[in-house]
């Protein structure tokens, strides 16, 4: 079944998309975390973080990660009977100040009054009675089998460049708890609780978003041979229980390693950026990949599409044949890439290019993987 083409999600990707070649970074994952879903995010966040920032902020930004998901991991609620709030949230984004961390996870009501005195009381404390408050806790709490008695929240606080913020918001019968943390790069420019404040609202923006349209994962960043293979292991370990998702890794690494071979890329950085987004649809799954063209390109790109959207299978199957025979000889043909996603999907390749005044057109493409 061929879903008509989402315009909330193009709109999304393309403001996601605005800020990908000035050394922001944007990652969000929602749904249900593991330890092998959680290594994969680590180990690709870990190769953005220094490629754009210096090891002591790479540092400070991974060990919030790390505590992080891993009290998603522990805390996360599962079997929600299909709620959209099951699971856990992580997002972390990069803005030209400081890295913003949200984490969130839903919380039953009991469970909440009882966090919220905790998250209140870690707050108020200046960094030299944190200090003293995580001792004190070491020595007189115990610890459960989900952990120590707020010792990982005390500790990401006395870590972080600011307070902790935080933020219960009712659904379903209890309430979804959002955290965020953040590491100061300029902080000349980064304001305590105003910044603090500012990325906690912009977090809980992105996840309404996603849970409006069912995005899965939303990635803006850096995209190279090294990024394409983890974002791939993340998502086929994120999808790998739905037997709807079979064929995803292999259509999505063939999206990114477009990206990472043809976006236009302005500042000569580690790598090319782009925007990815999977999403999931009522018979399936959607990818959409983001990225800068040349305005040179514009009309030519435009022209491949068009022209691989109205080839037959027998077609596609032919022309790629003879590529890979003239690939051998060191040739070639423009469109490749864009006819094995066809192939592989089976459906037609929507895609869109937004004008701008200011910035290079921006390129869209949206793959289906639906039954």
């Amino acid at each position: 079944m061929y879903e008509p083409i989402n315009k909330h999600a193009f709109d999304l990707i393309h403001e996601s998309g605005k800020s990908i070649d000035t050394n922001q970074f944007l990652f969000a994952c929602r749904g249900n975390f593991n330890n092998s879903i959680t290594d994969n995010i680590l180990f690709l966040i870990e190769e953005n973080l220094h490629s754009l920032d210096s090891p002591k902020i790479a540092k400070k930004v991974y060990y919030l990660m790390v505590e992080g998901l891993q009290n998603i991991t522990r805390h996360q609620q599962y079997n929600r009977d299909g709620s959209a709030y099951e699971g856990g949230l992580f997002i972390i984004n990069r803005h030209v100040e400081a890295y913003s961390v949200t984490y969130g996870n839903w919380v039953a009501t009991d469970v909440k009054k009882l966090l919220e005195e905790r998250l209140s009381t870690i707050s108020n404390k200046e960094q030299a009675e944190l200090k003293e408050y995580y001792l004190e806790i070491l020595n007189n709490s115990g610890f459960s089998t989900k952990g120590g008695a707020g010792l990982g929240l005390v500790d990401m606080a006395r870590k972080s460049s600011g307070r902790l913020h935080y933020k219960f918001v009712p659904v379903d019968d209890g309430y979804f708890y959002y955290l965020n943390l953040s590491i100061a790069i300029d902080k000349n420019n980064y304001g305590d609780v105003s910044s603090g404040e500012k990325y906690l609202e912009e977090a809980i923006d992105i996840h309404d978003n996603m849970i409006d349209i069912d995005v899965q994962i939303l990635f803006n960043g850096l995209l190279n041979e090294e990024n394409v293979n983890h974002l791939s292991n993340q998502i086929d370990t994120t999808v790998s229980d739905d037997p709807e998702s079979d064929g995803l890794g292999i259509v999505m690494t063939e999206l990114l390693s477009n990206v990472a071979k043809h976006a236009y890329n302005r500042f000569n950085q580690l790598g090319k950026p782009g925007v990815f987004m999977l999403q999931r649809i009522p018979a399936g799954y959607c990818m959409q990949s983001g990225n800068y063209i040349r305005m040179a390109n514009k009309k030519s790109i435009e022209r491949v599409v068009n022209r691989i959207n109205i080839m037959t299978t027998e077609e596609i199957d032919n022309l790629l044949s003879k590529t890979a025979e003239e690939q051998a000889q060191g040739k070639g043909m423009k469109g490749t890439g864009l006819m094995k996603l066809k192939r592989l999907s089976g459906k037609q390749i929507e895609h869109k290019i937004f004008a701008s005044e200011t910035q290079p057109p921006f390129f869209i493409l949206q793959i289906q993987l639906a039954k």
